[in-house]
């Protein structure tokens, strides 16, 4: 009888350190475990939050989100970009080389406006592979469907507390046969 493999999902409030948490993990793991997909990362400049932008684990960027009133789908003061996404960001979420993890960072709702990314998310949820990732805390439609997902594992993340989670999600991943025993842990 064989198990389905760990679909681990963080949550938590915005800025509690889910991207920084999903990126400590990958550097544990680099080297360890073959890994394929992307982190969401805040684009800053003068000291404010002007977008978001997507870097695979192979450091391709791709953009996100701007601060303008161009595009389809907006969030907030920010004007969503899919096409990054769908070329750049789904494409490290493919199968190809067959990893022991993917990573996906995040499941919210800018990325949730892409009918592929949609897609690709169910598809990994249902798929063979060990998954990684990030979802957002609040949220309807795809989001809270994913949250809600009987298939994935959900780890509620807080600010206090949050440095002693990267060895609690290596060790999560560990019990499922993700990785090799490292003695920081």
């Amino acid at each position: 009888m064989s198990t389905q493999p760990i679909k681990l999902f963080i949550t938590g409030d915005p800025n509690c350190g889910k991207t920084t948490l999903i990126q400590r993990v990958v550097e544990r793991l680099e080297g360890k475990v073959s890994m394929r997909g992307f982190v969401t990362r805040e684009i800053v400049e003068g000291g404010k939050r002007v977008g978001f932008c997507g870097e695979t684990l192979a450091g391709t960027t791709f953009p996100l989100a701007t601060r303008s009133d161009q595009g389809d789908f907006r969030v907030g003061p920010y004007s969503v970009d899919v096409t990054g996404l769908e070329s750049v960001g789904l494409e490290s979420l493919v199968t190809k080389d067959a990893p022991q993890l993917f990573v996906l960072d995040e499941v919210g709702k800018m990325e949730s406006f892409s009918a592929p990314f949609r897609k690709t998310v169910e598809s990994l949820l249902d798929g063979p592979h060990a998954v990684l990732g990030t979802v957002a805390s609040i949220g309807v439609g795809f989001v809270k469907k994913v949250r809600h997902d009987r298939r994935v594992t959900l780890v509620r993340m807080r600010r206090e507390g949050r440095d002693g989670m990267v060895g609690e999600i290596v060790r999560r991943l560990q019990q499922a046969g993700i990785g090799v025993k490292d003695p920081r842990d």
